[in-house]
């Protein structure tokens, strides 16, 4: 969370970059990462890229639980913004 919460509140939140950073396998950072979301100081958004693109996934983390009022009423409605303007990388 650390390594997560140090970086620019603008960067996006990229797991094998954070297993690179840190020396740990991308396994480890799941476990965590899926902790931290039964925790509530982690959330995530799993957004397609159209028809047969896959899917991407959007992550989202606070020193302070993500309660889901202030997920919904805050982060969601930036995000949609900001995901139908077609800019998806911060």
């Amino acid at each position: 969370m650390l390594v997560v919460l140090s970086n620019n509140i603008s960067w996006r939140i990229h797991p094998p970059e954070i297993a690179k950073r840190t020396g740990l396998s991308r396994s480890t950072v799941d476990k965590y990462f899926k902790r931290l979301e039964q925790l509530g100081y982690m959330r995530s958004i799993k957004k397609g890229r159209g028809y047969k693109q896959g899917a991407e996934i959007f992550w989202f983390a606070a020193d302070f639980k993500l309660v889901d009022w202030y997920f919904e009423d805050y982060i969601l409605p930036q995000f949609e913004k900001k995901f139908s303007t077609g800019v998806t990388e911060n």
